[in-house]
């Protein structure tokens, strides 16, 4: 099997697995905090739905805003590092600038800002809330730069939506804490 289609097996299985693993509803059935920051504030609903799929169990089960903020920006830690090192790593497999500068440098400012919003969480909202928003500049920058160098790349597309939706997720959060 090439490799190519290896790549496009693993995406199927992973896109299949994500589709088919159960979101948690609270006892009445009601949707969980995460789900309806997913269907009232963002415009990629069913990718913020999706996305939820896979989060931290916290994050879905979050009781209050403080719980869920606190979840949606440890995961974005999590995401935003990950997402950093896979664009390293192809960075360096395609020797290509533009992917480089996503790497290296977009994606910098989404780990440092969400590192940002997190730490600031308990002691400054207000800041804590900008440092979750811009956190989703680096995708937007990524995604520009891309297109300028004429890159379609599916996954590191989808890679900077999943970022931007855990931005706006963790933005709204925090703007709700106290609620």
């Amino acid at each position: 099997m090439n490799s190519l289609a290896l790549c496009s097996f693993v995406v199927t299985l992973c896109v299949v697995m994500v589709s088919y693993s159960p979101m948690v509803a609270n006892a009445s059935g009601e949707q969980c905090l995460a789900e309806k920051i997913c269907m009232e504030n963002l415009e990629d609903k069913e990718g913020c739905t999706l996305l939820l799929k896979q989060a931290d169990p916290k994050i879905v089960s979050a009781m209050t805003f403080d719980d869920l903020a606190q979840a949606t920006l440890e995961w974005a830690v999590t995401k935003g590092t990950e997402a950093q090192a896979f664009l390293k790593e192809l960075a360096q497999m395609e020797n290509n600038p533009a992917i480089a500068q996503c790497a290296n440098f977009d994606y910098d400012g989404v780990v440092a800002s969400f590192k940002s919003a997190l730490a600031e969480l308990k002691e400054d909202p207000q800041t804590a809330s900008y440092d979750a928003k811009v956190a989703g500049d680096g995708p937007a920058c990524c995604d520009r730069g891309l297109a300028s160098a004429n890159i379609s790349n599916p996954a590191i597309a989808a890679l900077n939506r999943q970022i931007v939706i855990l931005s706006t997720m963790a933005f709204t959060a925090v703007c709700k804490l106290g609620d």
